[in-house]
C-alpha cells in the first residue's frame, strides 16, 4: 500500500521533538475493517461497531495505555479505547479490571469513508523507541483474507452454575427474608462449549453481527490468547459534552414465529406485572444514581427492542451533567447497571460475588471509547470468551419477587440461542 510507504518515510525522517503526542491521518480504501484486523499477527487487537452501523473502528497495537478511565492532560485531544470489568472481585487474569489504550494504528469508518491514523506517544518511552516500535508494526502488516465461517460443531456443554445450583440461588433471592433488603439480583450463567474444531473469534463475530445488526459489536484480544467478543443491545451511556443519554433495558421474552406473534408478545411484555416491576426497579435505580452527577433528567416513552431471538423492554433517559463531572464519575455512578447487577446495587453485587461459581471478568462490564468531547460505552452482555476450540457464553436474568427458576433458566437459553446456533446449526 502506497500510503504505508509514505508513513514509513515520514517516520524515518522525523526530526527530534519534545511533543508528547504526534499523529498522521490518511484516507484509504478498505471495505472490511474486521477482515483487515483478522489478518494481522500483532497485538492488541480491538474492534468496535455501533448499533446504527454508522461508525466502525479497528485498532492494532498500542502507543500508550492506562488502568483508569482518565485522560492525562498531555493527551487532551485523543480518544482512548477499552473498558473495565464487572467487579474488582471477579477478574480474568489476561484482561485485568480496567484497561484503556491509545492505538498505534486505527482504522475508522464513517459511512463510506475510511481513515487510517497512526499515533506516537512519548509518555511512557522516548521518541526513538516509539518510531522503532511503529516501524516494526508497519513492516508486519498483512493483507486481509476473506472471512468465511464454517460451524465447528459442539462436542460438549458445561453450565456453571448447574440448574440445581441455579434453582437454589433463585429461590434464595425470591424468599421473603431476602426480598426485605434486596429487591433484584441479576444472576448469570457461564455456558462452556467445547467444539470439534478451533473457533476463530473474528469469523464468529462477523457472522454473529449479521444476525444482530442493531447492536454494539466488539472484540478485545490483548495478546495471542483469549478473545472477548459480543453483540450487545445495551448502551451504558453516550456523553456529548455535558449531555448524556443512557437507557433502562430490562424484561425479556422470546420472539414469535411471525410479526403478528411478535406484536402480541410485545404487548404482553409491556403489560406483564413482573416484567414491569423489573423494568421499574432498573429505571428507579438509574435515576437515583444520576442525581449525583446531573442537573436535569428526562425520560422517553417505554418501547420494545427486537433482537434475533428475543424482545426487551427499553426506555431511554436523557440528562444534563454538572460541570465538574467526568467519565470516571459516570462509570462509578452508572455501572454496574441494575440490568446486570441488581438493586440495591451493593447488596446485589455482594450476593453475586459470594454465590456465582465462575468469574464474570469483563462479561457485563463497561466497554467503549473515551475522549474529552464525547464518550460512548456499552454493557458487555450477549458476549463470549473464545480460546482455541472452547467458547464460553454468558447470560443473565433479573431475579425479582415471583421469578420461577425454570422460566429464568429458559431465558438464559434464549439469550445465547443466536451464537449457539452458529456453532451448531442443527441445535434447536
Amino acid at each position: 500500500m502506497e500510503i504505508l510507504d509514505d508513513l514509513k518515510a515520514i517516520l524515518r525522517q522525523l526530526p527530534a521533538s519534545d511533543e508528547t503526542l504526534m499523529s498522521w491521518h490518511f484516507p484509504i480504501k478498505e471495505n472490511n475493517l474486521l477482515a483487515w484486523l483478522h489478518a494481522q499477527t500483532e497485538f492488541p487487537q480491538l474492534y468496535f461497531s455501533d448499533k446504527d452501523d454508522q461508525a466502525e473502528t479497528a485498532i492494532l497495537g498500542c502507543a500508550w495505555q492506562t488502568n483508569s478511565a482518565e485522560i492525562p492532560p498531555e493527551l487532551k485531544d485523543v480518544t482512548l479505547y477499552g473498558g473495565q470489568g464487572f467487579d474488582l472481585r471477579s477478574q480474568w487474569p489476561e484482561f485485568g479490571h480496567c484497561r484503556f489504550i491509545l492505538p498505534r494504528l486505527k482504522l475508522t469508518r464513517q459511512g463510506k469513508h475510511v481513515v487510517l491514523t497512526c499515533y506516537l506517544c512519548t509518555l511512557s518511552q522516548d521518541l526513538a523507541t516509539e518510531i522503532s516500535d511503529c516501524l516494526t508494526l508497519l513492516e508486519k502488516l498483512q493483507q486481509k483474507t476473506p472471512l468465511h465461517w464454517q460451524p465447528p460443531g459442539i462436542a460438549s456443554r458445561t453450565d456453571s452454575p448447574s440448574f440445581e445450583q441455579w434453582q437454589q440461588q433463585v429461590n434464595t433471592v425470591c424468599s421473603p427474608a431476602f426480598q426485605q433488603h434486596t429487591a433484584k439480583v441479576v444472576l448469570s450463567r457461564s455456558t462452556e462449549l467445547v467444539c470439534h474444531h478451533q473457533v476463530d473469534p473474528f469469523l464468529l463475530l462477523a457472522r454473529w453481527q449479521t444476525l444482530n445488526a442493531n447492536c454494539f459489536q466488539f472484540l478485545f484480544r490483548w495478546h495471542d490468547g483469549p478473545a472477548f467478543i459480543g453483540c450487545t443491545p445495551e448502551r451504558l451511556y453516550l456523553r456529548s459534552g455535558a449531555r448524556l443519554t443512557t437507557e433502562a433495558l430490562a424484561g425479556t421474552m422470546a420472539r414469535g414465529q411471525s410479526s403478528q406473534e411478535d406484536e402480541t408478545i410485545s404487548q404482553d411484555l409491556l403489560h406483564d406485572p413482573k416484567i414491569h416491576r423489573e423494568n421499574q426497579l432498573v429505571l428507579d435505580d438509574i435515576l437515583h444514581h444520576l442525581k449525583s452527577v446531573s442537573l436535569d433528567v428526562g425520560i422517553d416513552k417505554i418501547g420494545v427492542l427486537k433482537l434475533n431471538h428475543i424482545l426487551h423492554l427499553k426506555q431511554r433517559i436523557h440528562a444534563y451533567l454538572k460541570p465538574e463531572v467526568e467519565d470516571q464519575h459516570l462509570l462509578n455512578a452508572l455501572h454496574p447497571t441494575p440490568a446486570v447487577g441488581g438493586t440495591p446495587r451493593q447488596a446485589a453485587l455482594d450476593f453475586i460475588a459470594e454465590q456465582e461459581p465462575y468469574s464474570r471478568g469483563w462479561y457485563a462490564g463497561a466497554i467503549g471509547m473515551l475522549s474529552r468531547k464525547q464518550s460512548h460505552f456499552a454493557v458487555a452482555i450477549r458476549s463470549a470468551l473464545v480460546a482455541g476450540n472452547t467458547v464460553q457464553l454468558f447470560a443473565g436474568a433479573g431475579i425479582v419477587k415471583g421469578s420461577q427458576p425454570a422460566e429464568e433458566w429458559q431465558e438464559l437459553n434464549n439469550k445465547i440461542a443466536t451464537v449457539y446456533s452458529l456453532l451448531e446449526p442443527t441445535w434447536r
